[in-house]
């Protein structure tokens, strides 16, 4: 099988020759494995590994610039090309992004949402570049997407505001969230056609879950997130993609919501209550592929790489029967992960070559 052969077959929910497989990184962490592997690039790194997909998240901007400037504290401030402001702060381990200006909290009313400008312009991406991405990997699985009908929100408007306005202006909330997702929708569509419809898999990503539960309630869900994840899930299938459905947290309680949305996959599959694996895999693993579930919090960064390839054997176990599973973490390999763990991961699954 090739990879691209590999994924779909994984997300029919058919047998593959060996565990599929797909890997992000935040960069510090990318650096550290070139480090360990004795490699120069990233993708020396997926092949060492076998990874199975080539992700492209967005087009590379070529719109108006925003030059960086310092603020009155002398911190260096960026600007996104979506409008919003951040700086970067150092952790201990990498540097993270901290958002400053949020363009879309100017919006009060009905009134200043019609008279907004600010919204971001499909014309302003390289479709080229798709091309090109898609003719340099073509027998890998392709995988596009970004924050799609919520997660946006927590970068572009005021959260506490959000939530607020969910009940006392449901009507703004909603105008907005279905204007953000019809300029996402454009740029899909013309990916997908840049791509000459070889895009496998579209991830939009919206964290519905906390640690302990869903952030809104199955119908609070459907109100405001179902129609535009719908509209996602047919643009996918019409272009002969996957949708796969990115949420952290304990979502469990709108599960039965996504697939009834259509939606064919679903990472990363914290460790977190709900979401165990032999669960999952009982009451969904029909209809839903799976994808990530080995625990960034905890096993990843503290354990031996003993206990990461145990512990990715317990979930491949669970999870790798009659397809429907891509492994990987339960999000991107920060800096804390050591090497030696991310190559236990990847270890693991070697047992299950057919």
């Amino acid at each position: 099988m090739t990879s691209k052969e590999r994924i779909r077959a994984a997300l029919e929910h058919r047998e593959t020759d060996r565990v599929p497989t797909t890997m992000q990184c935040v960069e510090t962490a990318w650096e550290n494995l070139r480090n360990y592997l004795k490699v120069e690039s990233n993708e020396e790194v997926m092949q060492h590994f076998e990874i199975d997909t080539r992700i492209m998240d967005i087009p590379p901007y070529i719109g108006p610039q925003t030059e960086p400037f310092r603020n009155e504290d002398g911190e260096t401030v960026y600007t996104h090309p979506f409008g919003y402001q951040y700086i970067n702060k150092w952790n201990g381990v990498e540097y993270n992004w901290h958002i400053i200006t949020q363009p879309y909290s100017v919006m009060k009313t009905m009134e200043d949402f019609e008279q907004f400008e600010g919204w971001f312009n499909p014309d302003h991406y390289d479709y080229n570049a798709v091309t090109e991405f898609v003719k340099q990997h073509e027998d890998k699985a392709i995988r596009i997407g970004w924050p799609g009908p919520y997660q946006v929100f927590t970068l572009l408007y005021n959260t506490e505001e959000f939530y607020v306005n969910m009940y006392e202006e449901p009507e703004l909330v909603k105008a907005m969230l279905d204007k953000y997702c019809k300029a996402s929708y454009e740029i899909y569509e013309r990916m997908y056609e840049a791509a000459n419809n070889k895009v496998d898999i579209i991830r939009c990503c919206d964290d519905y879950g906390t640690q302990i539960s869903t952030l809104f309630s199955p119908s609070m869900w459907n109100d405001f997130f179902a129609e535009n994840t719908k509209m996602f899930v047919e643009q996918a299938h019409r272009h002969g993609a996957y949708y796969m459905q990115h949420s952290c947290g304990a979502i469990r309680g709108i599960l039965p919501n996504l697939a009834a949305c259509g939606i064919d996959a679903l990472e990363p599959i914290q460790k977190v209550t709900g979401m165990e694996v032999d669960g999952l895999k009982k009451d969904f693993g029909e209809h839903i592929c799976f994808q990530g579930g080995i625990d960034t919090q905890h096993i990843l960064p503290h354990g031996t790489p003993e206990e990461v390839y145990a512990e990715t054997t317990r979930v491949i176990k669970a999870l790798y029967n009659k397809g429907g599973y891509i492994l990987c973490g339960s999000q991107d390999f920060e800096g804390d992960v050591p090497p030696e763990n991310i190559c236990a991961l990847y270890e693991a699954a070697k047992q299950f070559r057919k």
